[in-house]
């Protein structure tokens, strides 16, 4: 949002993904076995590596850690992807629901999850950001990944 926490800054999308294939596989591929494998889609995991779509997933998760919001997509094979990481977390819900219950309170309190401390007003921006990003890509059952998104289509 720019710094801006009132409401008045700009959202930033992250930047059209260029990549061009066709050519040999230089660099060790960046994604990830172990999300796959626990979904059984080792399958799907090749794919994604084949097409090197594991760039495309890197970079959307660097934007997101970021603070960018979604991802210009002008390949439509790409969409499917951007969406299923755009999808809120059971757990990032929970967190910026909690946050959110909060109020003007100050201070800190566990996460529901119990792997993290949420601090309250440093939190709040995120939290907002987080509910209105449920809003439109809406929030995953527990235990549901980017991955089973991308498996069940």
């Amino acid at each position: 949002m720019l710094g801006r926490t009132d409401g008045t800054g700009f959202t930033v999308s992250g930047p059209v993904w260029e990549y061009y294939g066709g050519h040999e596989r230089i660099f060790k591929p960046q994604l990830r076995q172990s999300p796959f494998h626990h979904h059984d889609a080792m399958s799907l995991r090749g794919e994604l590596v084949s097409r090197a779509i594991d760039g495309l997933i890197r970079e959307v998760q660097l934007d997101q850690a970021n603070g960018l919001i979604g991802k210009t997509a002008i390949h439509p094979g790409h969409v499917a992807v951007v969406n299923a990481l755009s999808v809120v977390s059971a757990e990032e819900y929970r967190d910026a629901q909690d946050v959110l219950a909060a109020g003007r309170a100050s201070g800190v309190m566990p996460s529901g999850h119990r792997n993290k401390m949420n601090e309250i007003r440093p939190h709040l921006s995120w939290a907002r950001r987080t509910m209105l990003r449920s809003q439109v890509f809406g929030v995953a059952a527990e235990g549901v990944s980017f991955v089973d998104m991308l498996v069940r289509g």
